[in-house]
This record gives structure tokens, sequence and C-alpha cells, in this order.
């Protein structure tokens, strides 16, 4: 029994308080409440819950950040709501897994640099569970091997090949923490049905199981390191919190169990294996436990407790909402830390350091610091499942043998990782089915395929129904897809003409796709445009041509024109960076109109319902009405039935023709869009994946536009008319020149999101604007060089709103305009070919929602009110008009600096023949100066000849010239009555005298002053003491 009174080298160590200098305040953290810990730490980063976006972020500071955080600091918009719990990988301390009650789970990668901006994209998501994740762990052998909890499953996924190995599904409620062995070889688990399990994945069988205990409140589990022991925490029959150390040995009954308090708080056990210390941080208590395990009873001795109350100023504040133990290799070891707590609390974060008090620290203690686990993997995946049980290697934490090397690991994007195996891995493994085990029922759970499959399973989550959406399991949905696959698949005999990257992970509509490609056009396209019909001949004209195209390869020589283009572009008035000096301020005034009844399914976009005389309005009701209004003239629509177009079916889109007034283009087709500069031309899509360039003089088809895999959100043509950009559900973003190859010339990746994206061209055709959704529903707003959709020169976050923003934008201003249906904000940026971009401007807030706006041609706007932009605003009742001015003083004059010369858009440069035989032309241009208004850059040239007059006399008054734009417009009258007030003026001012009386007085000497006036200023004592202090001085 010697062993009891052995004394241990860590009885000693004691919590240390930092200064709260060396604390990281002003942390909101909220109320998280789920199974996790809120806070980790690898050896290099520090995450923790935040209160933002519903809890949805996390923040991330390095290990040894001290001080106040910045409201600005970047965080990890990592979810849509609450992120339940996370983790970092212990070979990467780039690596973090987090899962969220949005039911994903996602992978970052962390620079070695920290963050220096928000992070929004994930290195990997796994596809959506059915069910709120509440746990994420890594493995501690293999790297790559995440165990993934979400209600009663539990799945191993092998996060490198996207692929699941092991699932169980016996659980009979939700699990509430898990942990594994310290070899990797077994799997515990605590769940609320008040049962404790030990798994072994590889033989897919329940190894031990016991009653845990008697509450189904929240518990937690850990396994002692490399040992046959496990440790949970949780109540008791009578509420009262307690520990069980249990031997698997003898599972069923515990070693030790340990009684503490009645506080509802759950105790988070941290333990360390390398020196046996137990820490225990009870959730809302200020007190944190320090215990040391051993083999033998009593099994656990009690150390100092850290109660948090030696400085009752802060007491309050040291309330536990979390806590987590920093890595040993984050350990500040030449002062004798042995272990480091962090403490999360409401509003800080508190790193409490176990010191072992030593005489002196100049030397390394070996004998507190043994050799801990390292920082290599010993096992790869598919060694751990053929039985492998290696433990990872040990290293020393000693200074002097790691030679001054850094211990903290960063290994890359995942990405990376992929592709280096891609070249060793020459072929690709077919996959196969493997079974999992489920608690007595069929689940059929498919692996994924082996290979290697682009990163983001963004595209996974499109193979869902695009029309009831169902949150499906991945592995259901992956089937579903080979059996439509199988069913749509070309006969062995039949070409291809396109060739898809990546077919096994393209979206159920692209594998659909091919079996339209020989179909006819739709009857609804045929009545694209009133009084089109198609023959029989025109239409086997347009198939024979699709045939043609589809012969075409794709032009090498794209990116050159598209360069070309950029730096000829017709670049007019000032630069972005003058104009935006010069517009400060925006401000808006509404016009509103008596109410209309005006249907409340109208047309949320900007699209080309409005030219300058007429807008077009949607109206409820069967066959499709469209009803035209003048919307220059106010007040109320008259009662009755309003007049309208029928088009027999319902209208999905509409526009007016640029170039008469008197045309409209309306049909059953997704999107319309006409040609900017060509008469003739107009561009549409629909279901079928593809584009249509229309010659309205021939009534035909003459450009077939394919390549995309899914649904088209939005098409855009250039300033130039010479190509056409494309937004996808499949998130690519493409370029395409119509006349020289039906393929894309250009493509990049777009918004992740799914629910809708708008594009448009910007700066001359230099850039292109692109509105969606980020993969955590957050609406943004990203700018693209047009010769390169590698990624974004920017993104803006707007806010989290299911509303599509849809983009409206004034070229010579370069003002954006972006809203959404339902919104009541419109959002204002300046355009400018320098970095960020995107320059927020005064946004405007209006009184009540809007369905809908679009911004009236240039030549409407009242350039005399300097009116750079007037917009049309279509309410649930009224349609408006929205002035935006910019504030000058001198409004007399032409702002030319505003107001460079503007394209005139309402007339045509070419015809349809030309434009289709090749033939580019650049828009007119017409200045929107008035006859009778002189410019502002005129007005300050010194030179000009009406600022140059002839020397005047002395002594002459110098009369107001008036200006030459104003001669012939002052009255007689009032010239000769302005003539008579001058010359009494001239009269009166002869008189008037310049000089003043006391510039001829002369001043006292200062011996007269201080003889002759002293004796008058004794009589008076307050005068007397005056001058005195003035001598003095």
């Amino acid at each position: 029994m010697a062993w009891r009174f052995k004394v241990s080298k860590y009885k000693n160590a004691a919590a240390i308080l930092p200064k709260k200098e060396d604390w990281v305040s002003d942390v909101k953290v909220g109320a998280p409440t789920s199974c996790g810990n809120h806070i980790k730490a690898s050896a290099a980063f520090i995450a923790f819950n935040v209160e933002n976006r519903g809890g949805g972020s996390l923040g991330l500071l390095p290990l040894d950040y001290k001080g106040r955080l910045d409201s600005s600091s970047p965080l990890i918009h990592g979810h849509s709501d609450l992120i339940t719990d996370f983790d970092f990988s212990p070979f990467d301390d780039g690596m973090l897994a987090t899962c969220s009650t949005d039911a994903h789970v996602r992978i970052w990668h962390i620079p070695e640099s920290g963050l220096k901006e928000n992070l929004t994209d994930p290195e990997y998501s796994l596809p959506q569970f059915d069910k709120r994740v509440e746990n994420v762990c890594f493995h501690p052998t293999a790297d790559y091997l995440l165990t993934v909890a979400y209600f009663d499953t539990l799945k191993l996924w092998d996060i490198k090949h996207e692929k699941q190995i092991y699932c169980f599904s016996d659980h009979e409620d939700q699990v509430q923490s898990c942990s594994w062995r310290g070899n990797g070889s077994l799997l515990v688990t605590t769940a609320k049905d008040k049962t404790i399990r030990v798994l072994d994945p590889r033989s897919k069988i329940v190894a031990y199981e016991a009653e845990g205990h008697k509450t189904p409140k929240d518990s937690r589990v850990t396994w002692l390191g490399d040992t046959d022991r496990i440790l949970s925490t949780g109540f008791d029959a009578h509420r009262t919190r307690e520990l069980r150390i249990r031997d698997i040995r003898n599972f069923n009954k515990p070693l030790k169990v340990q009684t503490f308090d009645s506080s509802t708080g759950t105790l988070i056990p941290l333990y360390d294996p390398d020196t046996n210390m137990l820490f225990l941080a009870g959730k809302a208590d200020v007190t944190i436990m320090y215990w040391e395990i051993s083999d033998k009873d009593p099994f656990m001795t009690e150390g100092l407790k850290h109660n948090g109350k030696e400085d009752v100023f802060v007491l309050c504040s040291l309330q536990t909402k979390g806590a987590c133990l920093v890595p040993k290799r984050g350990l500040n070891v030449m002062s004798g830390e042995v272990n480091r707590l962090l403490q999360l609390t409401s509003n800080a974060i508190v790193p409490l350091t176990y010191q072992v008090p030593r005489k002196t620290y100049r030397e390394f203690h070996a004998d507190l610091f043994p050799d801990t686990s390292g920082h290599n993997p010993s096992v790869t995946i598919q060694q751990w499942l053929n039985g492998a049980n290696n433990p990872v290697k040990k290293i020393s934490l000693d200074p002097a043998k790691n030679q001054g090397q850094s211990l903290h690991i960063f290994r890359g994007p995942l990405s990376k990782r992929r592709e280096e195996d891609l070249t060793i891995d020459v072929e690709t493994p077919i996959p196969a089915p493997r079974s999992c085990i489920s608690n007595g029922v069929n689940k059929d759970n498919k692996i994924s395929q082996v290979g290697f499959v682009k990163p983001f399973v963004a595209v996974k989550e499109n193979n869902k129904n695009i029309i009831n959406n169902d949150d499906g399991d991945g592995e259901q949905e992956r089937r579903g897809l080979a059996q439509l696959k199988k069913a749509f698949e070309m006969p062995s005999g039949q070409d291809e003409n396109v060739e898809i990257f990546g077919e096994e992970n393209s979206s159920k509509l692209a594998n659909i796709r091919k079996s339209f490609e020989s179909r006819s056009i739709s009857s609804d396209e045929r009545n694209i445009v009133n009084d089109f019909h198609y023959s029989e001949q025109q239409q086997q004209k347009k198939e024979d041509h699709k045939e043609i195209e589809q012969q075409h390869t794709c032009v090498l020589d794209e990116k050159d024109n598209l360069e070309d283009q950029s730096d000829t572009g017709n670049s007019t008035g000032l630069t972005a960076m003058e104009r935006r000096r010069t517009f400060e301020q925006r401000v808006s005034s509404v016009e509103e109109k008596p109410s209309s009844p005006t249907p409340k399914r109208a047309s949320a976009g900007t699209r080309s319902f409005t030219n300058s005389e007429f807008v077009i309005l949607p109206l409820n009701g069967p066959g499709g009405k469209l009803s035209v209004i003048r919307h220059q003239i106010g007040g109320r629509l008259p009662d009755g039935v309003i007049p309208s177009f029928v088009n027999g079916t319902s209208v999905l889109d509409f526009a007016f023709d640029p170039f008469n007034d008197n045309c409209l283009a309306a049909g059953n087709v997704t999107i319309i869009r006409w040609h900017p500069l060509s008469s003739g031309v107009m561009a549409t899509a629909c279901g079928d994946f593809v584009i249509r360039v229309w010659d309205i003089p021939s009534q035909r088809v003459s450009i077939i536009l394919e390549g995309h895999l899914d649904q088209i959100f939005s098409m855009s043509w250039s300033p130039c008319g010479r190509f056409i950009a494309t937004v996808c559900r499949d998130g690519k973003l493409r370029i395409y020149d119509p006349r020289k190859s039906n393929n894309p010339t250009h493509e990049g990746c777009g918004p992740p999101g799914v629910r809708g994206a708008r594009i448009l061209w910007v700066l001359d055709g230099r850039f292109i604007i692109v509105c969606g959704f980020s993969k955590i529903s957050e609406r943004q707003v990203s700018i693209f060089k047009a010769n390169d959709l590698s990624k974004p020169l920017n993104t803006v976050t707007i806010d989290v709103n299911p509303a599509i923003l849809v983009p409206a934008y004034d070229p010579d201003s370069s003002t954006l305009f972006v809203t959404g249906k339902g919104d009541s904000t419109i959002y204002a940026y300046e355009v400018g070919a320098d970095a960020p971009h995107l320059f927020p401007l005064s946004h405007h807030k209006c009184c009540s929602v809007h369905q809908g706006f679009v911004i009236l041609p240039k030549r409407l706007c009242d350039v005399r009110q300097v009116e750079f932009c007037r917009v049309l605003r279509l309410t649930q009742a009224t349609l408006e008009h929205l002035s935006f001015t910019v504030p000058r003083i001198k409004t007399e004059y032409f702002q030319d600096d505003l107001f460079p010369p503007t394209q005139v858009t309402w007339e045509p440069v070419m015809t349809s023949a030309e434009w289709f035989g090749g033939t580019n032309r650049p828009p007119r241009l017409v200045s929107l100066q008035p006859p009778d208004m002189l410019s502002l850059s005129e007005s300050r040239d010194g030179n000009s000849p009406s600022s140059v007059t002839a020397p005047l006399p002395a002594h002459s008054h110098v009369r107001h010239q008036t200006p030459p734009f104003l001669k012939g417009m002052v009255p007689p009258e009032a010239k000769e009555t302005q003539h008579r007030l001058e010359e009494s003026m001239n009269r009166q001012l002869d008189q008037v005298v310049t000089f003043k009386d006391q510039d001829n007085m002369e001043g006292v000497d200062a011996k007269e002053w201080n003889s002759e006036y002293l004796g008058s200023f004794k009589s008076n004592e307050f005068a007397w003491k005056l001058v005195k202090n003035i001598d003095v001085l």
C-alpha cells in the first residue's frame, strides 16, 4: 500500500489567474445551448461561439491573442443557424470541422497567418443530414477521418475522399457525447436513452453496453487516454451532478462514483493523458475543479480548486460558458506550464495556466513534461480499416531537442492534398456499395465514388428535386441519380457532341438535358413575339443548323478578344475615381401616386418592362394578362376593367424593344433579352438549358448556345453587343461569343447558393456584377473581371434574406442599385476599376416595401436639377418615381463632370443582318447639355471670351456683368431700374471717408505713463494693484 502515500509531482499544480489585460475581453458569446464545449483550441488558434447571425458564426483568434476584441475582427460565417460543436484536427492546426442546427457539417481551412477577412467558403461540405448535428470529432490516429453524431445516428466520414465508411443508428435517443480511445480502436458514446456504449466501427458491433446516468439530462464522456477506463459526467436520480469511471473489462459496474452538488450546469471533463490531470468545468459555475486520475483505488485525488472568487469585481463575468485544453504543442514549457485551460465566459476568454512550482524555470524540467503525441498520423484510413492500431509517434517538448523548429503544423488546403493524390492514382476505382449497421431498419447507405471529386458538396445538394427540395439522405439521392442516368443514357452507337466534365457529379437536370437535345422548339417559344408563325421547313432548318453548330470547336483566342474589347472600350467622360471624388451624397425624393389596383403577383426584377413612355405590369388572373400604363401621367387609375394584353398562357418574362416603344416581347420563357445595339436581335432562355438567339426579321433561330448543366438564372448582353454572360444553377459563370462558338469561351465559379442569381455588365464591359447567395443563404454582390472568372475581385455581403437581389446599373455615373422583392431598402454602390471596386453610397430607405424597380432612360433625367438617375418603383398598390440627385451649389450650370456623353439607347447602330454577318459598331453618344445652359467647366475657364474685359479706370465701380446665356432674357424695364440703382450707389460711395480719426493719433511715452499717470491710480486701490501686476509682468 506504499503507493497510496506516493507524492505526485503535479499535486501542487495551481491555476494562475492572469491580469485582466491578458484576457481576451469584449467577446460577445451569447447563450449557446448544445452538447458542445463552445470553445476549442489548436496549437495556433482559438475558435469559439459568438453571438452573430443566430449563433451561426465562430470567432477565431491566434492562441497568444490578448486584449480587447475589436468588433470588426473577422469571423467564420459557417452556418445559417447555431453552431453546436466544432473540432480542430490533431494533425493540422489550420483544419476546423463545424456542425450546426442547420444539419450541415463543414470543413474549413485557416491560413497560417490567420483570418484577414470573414471566412464564408468552406473547404468541403458533407451532404445535409436529416436532423440537427450535435457532435463532430476527429480520429486520434488516422488523418481525414471525422466522426459525426446527429440525433440517434453516428457516422464516420472520410473527408479526403468524400465518402462514408461507417454508420450506426442503434441509439434509442439523441447522442449527447462521443470520444475515441487513444489508439483509435474503439469509440464510446452517451445518449439521451441513459445508456453508454462502446462501439467497434471496424467490426460493426457494439462491443460493450451498460446503463449510464439515471437522468436523460446532458451527459459527457471521455476516454482516459490509451487505457481501459472511461470517464463520464451526468446527473443521478436526485439530479445531483456525478462522475463515473468504468473499466471496459467490467463495464456494467463503475469503478468510481463521485457526486458533487445540485447545480444544473453540465460538468465538462477535460483530461490530459500525459499528466493524468482532470479538470471539471461546470456550465454557469465560477469554480474549476482539478483532480488527478490514478490506476488504483481511490482512482481520483482532488487537487487545488480554482474558485474564481479572488477578484470580487470580476466574479459575475467568470461564469463558465465553455472550456477547453490547449494542446501540449502550444504550452510555454519553460515557465513550468503543464496545462492551460481556456475558460469561455459571457464576455471574455480567460487563459488559466496550471503551473507546477519550481525554484527556477531556466531549464527544461523533463519530469514534468513527458513525451506527448506528435502531429503526424500513425495510420491511413485504409490501414485503420484493415485493423491497424498503431499509436501516434511521441515527440519531446524540450526546445533544445526541437532545434528551434515550430510545433505549429499547417498542411495547406484540403483540395491541394487531393490533387497530390491524383498524380499517384491513375485509374479511378469503381465505387462499390457498402452496407452499414442499422437499428433493425433497412437503410441502404451507399458509398460515394472513391475517386477524386470536386471539393464543394453544393453540387450534390443541387441534385435534389427542384420542385419539392426534399431534405433526403445524400446516399438515397445518389442512388436516384444513378437510376435516372441509366434511364436517360444515350445508345452506345450515338455520338455525344458535348463533353461534360465530372459527369458523375453533374446534377439531375444535366442528365435529363440530353433527352431534349433533339426536340423541337415548344409552342410557347414559337409564340414569343406576336404574329410569329413558324413553318415546318423553318423548324427543320433550325434543327439542321443545330447539328452544324454542335460540330464547332471552342475558339482559342476568345480571351484575347475580351481583353482587346476591354482595352478599347468606349470610356467616356471622367474616370470612376474622378467621379467618386465629386459624388459625395445622394438625395432622393419620392413622388407618390394614389392607390391603383396593381396585382400582388407583380414583376420583381429590373426587367425591361418600361421605356420612355410606357410601363408594362402583369395582372392577376388566367391568360397571362399584361397591362400597359403611361408612367409619366400621375393620378388614380380609372375604375373598372383595366385594358390588357391576353397571351393565352402564363407569362414568365417580357421586355420592350429598346428601339421601338410600341413593340413588346412576352412569352412562357424564363428570360428575354434584346440586343443593346442591333435591331431585330433577341436572346431567350427556357427550361432546356440552352440559349437561342433570334433573328426577328427572318422569324427564325439563328444561334443556339449550349453548355449549361442546369437552370439558367440570368443572362446579360455586353455593352458592345458581342458577348453574352450567364449565371447558372450549377454554380458557374459563362461568357459566350455567339457568332463564333456555341460553347462558352470563358467559365468560372459563381455564387454557390441555389436560390437564384442575377448578372450584369459594368464599366464598359470590363467587369461583371453577380448578385446571388452564399452557402449559408447570405445575399451577396460580387464583381468579376470579364476576362478572368476564376475568382471575384470583391464580394459584399448584404444580409440574410430569401429574396433575390436584383441589380440595376447607371453606366454614366457607375452607380449600382440592388434590392429585392419585399425589401424597403435600395442599396447603392459606386463601381470602380480600382480596389475594392464596390464603394458603398448612402442607401435609400423607402417608407414601404416594393415589388420591383427599374431605371428609366437617361434622357428623362432633369439635368437642371442635377438628377442623374430616375427610377420607377412598384409597390403593392402604387407606381412611384424616385429621383436620385447630387447636391450642387451652382445649379445654373450644366454639371458636365456628372453627365458625360450618354449612349443613345433608343436608336440602333446596325441591323440584324449586319450583326449576324459579323459587323461590330460602337454605340453612338449624345450630350445631355441643354442649349441654353453653360457647362461648369466652361464657367471655370479663365480664357473664355466672356471673361476677357477691358481695364477699368481707377476709383471706378465694377458693374456686374450679365452672363452671356442670360442676355436677351432680362426685360428692358428691369435693366433700366437696375441702372438707376447702380448710379445712386455710385454717388453715395463717392462721399464715403476712407480713413479713420484714430489713425492720426500718437501714443504716449513709457516714462510719461509711469510718472504722470500713476498718481491718478493711487486713489483707487483696485486700479493701483492692477498697475503693479502689470509692472511685474
